[in-house]
């Protein structure tokens, strides 16, 4: 074999090395101790059952109210303490940008039933619209796919994802019962619930113990 063709080899099978070496497993985003980005809550495939608001109430005021209630109150909503982490970097510009797409038209129901889940495909195209492009590390969401005023439960998507890739390596569906006055405070305790509900324990027993299978 030629010189110059073992040289081209050993360097594609060094890029092909190095790309595996970064390749994310559940077991990497669910570390205890390591750093995430967090991006807060899309709301922009969520439905309303029976919400009493008004779309354009929820997409224009109640939204980025709730994401910034997490921001601003995160004694409370602590993703650092509740899913163990060592550094958490927040930022809500990708998730507020997708929430102002949110399909006014299409976002009230009257039952739970008239909600279909969010395919894994549908979760994907939605990390790839963010701009991850200068970011590093896992990044964290939760994807809102229902708030259910009758059924008195908000459910959500957790979804663990690569950067700059936007590869989802963990997507988990949870549900937290809303609490408080309020529009705003009433959603946004669905999202505590959630996270004081042991959710690092039952995300590691879901996925850490389906890897050792």
């Amino acid at each position: 074999m030629k010189p110059h063709l073992i040289m081209i080899l050993a360097l594609a099978f060094i890029t092909v090395a190095t790309i595996e070496s970064k390749a994310q497993s559940p077991a990497d985003v669910l570390k205890r101790g390591s750093n995430v980005t967090f991006f807060g809550v899309d709301f922009s495939k969520c439905k309303g059952v029976a919400l009493g608001v008004s779309a354009e109430e929820m997409r224009d005021n109640y939204f980025p109210a709730i994401n910034t209630l997490l921001m601003v109150e995160q004694n409370k909503f602590d993703i650092r303490k509740y899913l163990m982490k060592s550094d958490v970097i927040n930022t809500l510009y990708d998730v507020n940008k997708g929430n102002q797409t949110l399909d006014v038209a299409n976002f009230d129901v009257y039952s739970i039933k008239e909600v279909k889940p969010l395919s894994e495909d549908t979760i994907a195209k939605m990390i790839e619209q963010y701009d991850l492009k200068d970011k590093t590390g896992d990044g964290l969401v939760f994807i809102a796919e229902s708030l259910d005023k009758t059924g008195n439960f908000g459910t959500y998507y957790l979804v663990y994802f690569t950067m700059p890739e936007g590869k989802v390596i963990v997507s988990e569906k949870v549900s937290g019962k809303p609490q408080g006055f309020g529009v705003r405070n009433y959603w946004a305790y669905t999202i505590y619930d959630i996270l004081k509900s042991d959710l690092q324990e039952r995300l590691e027993l879901i996925h850490l113990s389906k890897n050792r299978k």
